[in-house]
């Protein structure tokens, strides 16, 4: 049977989503946890490989046990043996077909940047600073020019599996909350490393080192080398995974959410 976990985690501590053979990763801690519960511990697939110091407030994964869980424990049994920056929020119960990452129709990334004068501690492990006269209005210019389908080649990093670099963007737009800025993007699908790219070579916009315009040029499969630099991770949280219930087999019936 298959089952569809939402999950939140602060990535700070963790090597991004994905397994690694040297470093401890969110997927790995949540098939251990599973482990301790179930008393073995089965693949857990993600809908997004989060890299390394990003966060998630609404990943989704699957995983498939050979007969039937409690949906209660899934969330409360498995959050016992997590750590406390780790968190099943929700489980339920899909179709056969269902896959966390392949049956995805959208994701949607926020990233944090902040123009206070002095950023709390308490605000700085997940938001970055830039300088209060940051131009908004042409970072919002060169925003605009992202929705669409594009070659994100150019804000790619090295090491992804970018066979096809083609994605579509289907809205992408600045929040002003007074020192606060918030970028919300929605796509089909992220490169590696392209939302944190895109924010950096923003950025440069908004300081003046390049025009709102040239964005354009960068979509149409130029080098990483053309963008601008990557934002750090810190302030990057995947916010939520979309799923078209008509077209993919793997609806939810039922779930259990945290209390």
């Amino acid at each position: 049977m298959v089952y569809r976990l939402t999950l939140s985690y602060r990535g700070t501590a963790y090597a991004g989503w994905q397994r690694q053979p040297n470093a401890i990763a969110v997927q790995q801690v949540v098939e251990e946890a599973l482990g301790e519960l179930l008393g073995r511990e089965p693949a857990v697939v993600g809908a997004g490989r989060t890299d390394a110091g990003v966060h998630a407030r609404g990943q989704v994964a699957h995983l498939e046990l050979g007969g039937e869980v409690e949906l209660r424990a899934l969330v409360h049994g498995v959050n016992h043996y997590l750590p406390e920056d780790v968190r099943v929020l929700a489980a339920g119960a899909a179709g056969a077909g269902f896959h966390a990452r392949k049956s995805a129709t959208a994701k949607e990334y926020s990233y944090r940047l902040s123009r206070a004068a002095v950023l709390s501690p308490l605000d700085s492990w997940r938001t970055v600073r830039v300088e209060p006269g940051i131009d908004l209005g042409a970072m919002r210019e060169a925003t605009a020019l992202l929705i669409g389908r594009h070659d994100f080649t150019a804000f790619a990093l090295a090491g992804g599996a970018h066979r096809q670099p083609r994605r579509t963007i289907l809205a992408a737009e600045w929040i002003d909350r007074e020192a606060e800025l918030e970028l919300r993007i929605v796509g089909d699908g992220f490169l590696r490393g392209m939302v944190r790219s895109i924010v950096g070579t923003l950025v440069e916009v908004g300081r003046g080192r390049r025009p709102a315009s040239g964005i354009a040029a960068l979509l149409s499969g130029q080098p990483r080398s053309a963008a601008g630099p990557t934002a750090p991770a810190r302030a990057l949280v995947l916010e939520r995974v979309d799923y078209d219930v008509r077209r993919s087999p793997g609806g939810v019936s039922g779930g259990a959410r945290a209390e």
